[in-house]
């Protein structure tokens, strides 16, 4: 399973490599980051990640449906994450494709579980939603969606989720504003995939899909 999962992986690269040129065009809300952050949408660099993500969800993953949604999130984080690191943006295709990734995933294998996922999805997404209107411009719609996504794909274990990414933002945020000022800027789709992807393997997640 391993191997196939690591496999995949590196396709998911590939596609990631492609979407990360051509999903931020005509993206207004794309906001130019210093030259640097552009080697994140290297294509090398994604095949690599994804081949060594997927590895680990691969040997963490305790079923063939915790496997799978790992690998959903990955299809959807690998490009998510290099492009909001590059111009500080989601883009809306990514969170449908997971979305609806993650549903065909459960209709196929734990249909039981589709209503319990939606509503944890509502109610996430609103009190992101919430965040994002009280942080006023710290926690970004896309975010939003992003977070409402992992409702879907992860259900209840979407607050360990996030409690892991804000944990680790906030780890790397103080630092950078010492270094650079309060008006420096932290992309949280990185944190936000380290979290998910650890709470859709980690020893919660069997319970939390169930």
């Amino acid at each position: 399973m391993v191997a196939l999962a690591t496999a995949i992986g590196a396709l998911l690269g590939v596609v990631a490599a492609w979407l990360v040129v051509w999903l931020p065009k005509g993206i207004d809300e794309c906001l130019e980051q210093p030259v640097w952050t552009r080697q994140a949408t290297r294509p090398v660099l994604l095949v690599m990640v994804g081949a060594a993500v997927a590895a680990v969800l691969g040997l963490l993953a305790s079923s063939g449906v915790e496997l799978a949604l790992g690998l959903v999130l990955l299809a959807v984080l690998l490009p998510a994450v290099a492009i909001d690191i590059a111009w500080r943006v989601v883009p809306d295709t990514l969170v449908v494709v997971g979305t609806f990734g993650a549903l065909g995933v459960l209709a196929l294998t734990r249909p039981d579980t589709l209503v319990s996922h939606l509503v944890m999805a509502l109610v996430v997404g609103a009190v992101a939603l919430l965040v994002a209107l009280v942080s006023r411009g710290g926690f970004g719609l896309g975010d939003v969606k992003l977070v409402a996504m992992f409702g879907v794909a992860i259900g209840a274990a979407v607050p360990i989720a996030v409690g892991i990414a804000f944990a680790l933002a906030a780890l790397v945020a103080v630092p950078v504003m010492v270094v650079r000022g309060r008006g420096a800027t932290v992309p949280l789709v990185p944190f936000l995939a380290i979290g998910a992807l650890v709470a859709v393997t980690g020893p919660f997640a069997g319970p939390a899909l169930l």
